[in-house]
């Protein structure tokens, strides 16, 4: 048996936490995300997009993908911050990679590379199989 790749939102809660990351720049009130476009942000536009004032990530039958995938603060060091979040998960898994860092700094090569601390999250719902 074998996971229907469109039925893994394998970063959707990850997504839907970046876009409600607010306590990133507490202290000058700065949100991370605009709630319009993926500015600050490097991910490949194939899985991340934004859609009703929240980032997504999604795959599906048309664009799968072949492991992790991440969508990557480039917009500047982030010292100290509270993290707040709302996800969404519909048959998968996903996580929340914090204090990470990639070597190289490369979405290519970052395939499973992002290193430190990281919280998953699972969906509660059976993923298809088949």
């Amino acid at each position: 048996m074998k996971t229907i790749p469109c039925s893994r939102l394998f970063s959707l809660c990850c997504a839907l936490i970046l876009a409600s990351f607010t306590g990133a720049f507490a202290k000058k009130g700065k949100s991370l995300f605009d709630g319009k476009t993926l500015d600050g942000w490097n991910g490949d536009p194939k899985f991340w997009k934004v859609a009703d004032g929240a980032i997504v990530g999604q795959t599906t039958k048309e664009t799968p993908t072949r492991g992790n995938t991440f969508i990557i603060w480039k917009g500047g060091v982030l010292k100290d911050f509270d993290l707040t979040l709302d996800f969404k998960i519909e048959g998968g898994n996903s996580g929340i990679q914090y204090r990470s860092f990639v070597k190289p700094f490369d979405l290519k090569s970052a395939k499973d590379s992002l290193k430190k601390s990281e919280e998953d999250l699972k969906s509660k719902k059976a993923v298809a199989s088949g």
